[in-house]
């Protein structure tokens, strides 16, 4: 069978987050192997649902789960020094370029900007992934003239093949000239276009806790526009650093509660596919969820299959908030993952304005 053409991003990103895993915990996948089958692979088993459930076309195939094991694959990871190197880099920054962080951190400019960010080989001091443009702070070392030259011919490769711009300051300008400095990279963040219409389906990740199914659906189904939720603001940040890395375009992440971001009117209503794996539930995830669907929008979560009682007891919430269970698909993982499943709920009316329920009340008063 014909591997999809975005399996070499797929196994990109078993590495990334295996480094992030081993920061944050993030998942008990700890090794490529089991986080290809357990993360990944159980991720895109949605992908034979998508052409009959909601109508995309050009969907890849899945991955075969004979193929699974391997991993035979050059490692696409940073070289081991380069991490090593940035890391150390960010914990002992020099006084210019943590006084410039401090003003440009947590999106004060009007982007989000990463330090010490590696592409290509190369360590970025500060680089905005939206805008594509980077900030070095040079020391004295950078006035000699072969390292001039240097410098040159680096902002220029990387202009050439990666567009990306380069704006660079010595330490006495940003010692000196905080102000304007932050005002000359401010000059070259631009709003984002607005977006087009047509351009795929919406989904939204519930829980989406260490990006999965949400960053496999994304280098997937790169039309559509992928939104990952989670209360929890450190994961957030991992999946961030995850996206940055791997520079995908479709990407938002929310920090938020589902009882809240429910009642926003920007989110109520407007997502063609929601998904949850390893969530709630049923007769809370679909309380959390239906707030989230269009209707005639599809709820997809990911279960084992002994439900039997869950699905007796999630009747009432289905009925309630017109969630009809409409498909199930089984499928199978190698090794010791086993036969699983996943359950497909098509919302047919709109959700009572009284849902969500308060932060907590879902979990604590199920529907019945």
């Amino acid at each position: 069978m014909t591997l999809p053409a975005q399996e070499d991003r797929l196994h990109e990103l078993v590495e990334v987050f295996l480094e992030e895993n081993s920061k944050l915990n993030l998942s008990a996948f700890r090794t490529p192997e089991m986080c290809w089958v357990g993360n990944v692979l159980d991720s895109i088993a949605i992908l034979e649902l998508m052409q009959s459930v909601l109508k995309v076309t050009s969907i890849p195939k899945p991955l075969p789960p004979e193929e699974e094991g391997t991993f035979e694959k050059e490692k696409r990871c940073k070289p081991r020094n380069t991490l090593f190197f940035a890391r150390e880099m960010r914990k002992n920054p020099t006084q210019a370029e943590g006084l410039l962080w401090e003003a440009i951190r947590y999106d004060q400019l009007g982007a989000r900007f990463r330090r010490q960010f590696i592409k290509d080989g190369a360590i970025f001091d500060f680089y905005c992934p939206s805008q594509s443009f980077a900030i070095e702070v040079d020391g004295k070392i950078h006035n000699a003239k072969k390292q001039r030259e240097y410098d040159a011919q680096r902002d220029e490769f990387f202009r050439n093949e990666h567009d990306i711009r380069t704006l660079r300051f010595t330490n006495d300008e940003v010692l000196q000239s905080l102000h304007s400095v932050c005002g000359e990279i401010k000059k070259q963040i631009h709003p984002p276009p607005p977006m087009e219409e047509g351009l795929g389906v919406e989904v939204l990740d519930i829980g989406t806790g260490g990006g999965f199914p949400l960053l496999p659906l994304a280098i997937c189904l790169p039309d559509a526009n992928c939104t990952g939720m989670d209360a929890t603001q450190k994961k957030i940040d991992s999946v961030q650093r995850m996206i940055d890395t791997l520079e995908l375009k479709n990407v938002t992440l929310v920090c938020e509660r589902t009882e809240e971001l429910g009642k926003n009117p920007d989110h109520c209503e407007k997502y063609d596919l929601v998904t949850a794996r390893a969530v709630a539930p049923l007769n809370v995830l679909i309380e959390y969820a239906a707030p989230f669907l269009k209707i005639g929008g599809h709820l997809i979560v990911w279960k084992s299959m002994n439900i039997d009682q869950e699905l007796k007891d999630s009747l009432l919430a289905r009925s309630e908030l017109s969630c009809h269970l409409v498909k199930t698909h089984e499928y199978e993982l190698p090794k010791e993952f086993g036969k699983r499943q996943l359950l497909v709920f098509e919302k047919a009316a709109k959700t009572p304005s009284k849902y969500p329920r308060g932060i907590g009340v879902a979990k604590k008063k199920p529907i019945s």
